[in-house]
């Protein structure tokens, strides 16, 4: 049985249909963005700060992947991707990768600080409390996740090292 193992991997793709799956700019960032209405109920501005969008989920078994977009002088919840890793790249802007502190001698509520611009990539591992922040005072920020699993896990936290789940949890 083991011989015949690396000629099912040969014939596989030529006998099960594949398609290639396309995900438009436009369908992950819309060119005007929600109308966000003010405190008062009254129209808004088309102004929302931070938010995330599905990119690639559900289509490959492995690998997903969602767009994080941040405002200026914003950030996203304390969160980690439980089992999944992720691969954290800056594609627009730049910004600032909180993670929990790897040394045992600093204190839990002092994240380690990742300064990071445009074309910039970071490994996330599995279970790693982290958050982004965009720091610039004029232009947004755009984040790809690429994570491993089909579909995107990610535990919204109400702090650093405490572990407690957000509830009900934000999306961004």
């Amino acid at each position: 049985m083991a011989s015949l193992l690396p000629i099912i991997d040969d014939i596989l793709p030529m006998i099960l249909p594949t398609s290639v799956s396309i995900t438009k700019k436009t369908d992950i960032i819309p060119l005007v963005p929600p109308m966000v209405p003010n405190a008062d109920g009254t129209p808004g501005t088309h102004r929302v700060r931070v938010y995330s969008r599905d990119a690639v989920v559900g289509r490959l078994d492995k690998i997903c992947s969602t767009v994080l977009v941040l405002s200026p002088n914003t950030y996203s919840t304390i969160r980690h991707y439980g089992e999944q890793d992720a691969i954290l790249y800056v594609a627009l802007g730049s910004g600032v990768l909180l993670t929990a502190s790897s040394s045992k001698e600093k204190d839990e509520d002092d994240p380690e600080r990742h300064e990071l611009g445009q074309g910039d990539f970071a490994a996330v591992p599995a279970w790693t409390e982290h958050q982004v922040l965009n720091e610039s005072t004029d232009q947004d920020a755009h984040w790809v996740i690429i994570r491993s699993g089909g579909h995107p896990v990610e535990v919204h936290l109400k702090g650093w090292g405490r572990g407690k789940a957000e509830y009900p949890p934000s999306r961004a």
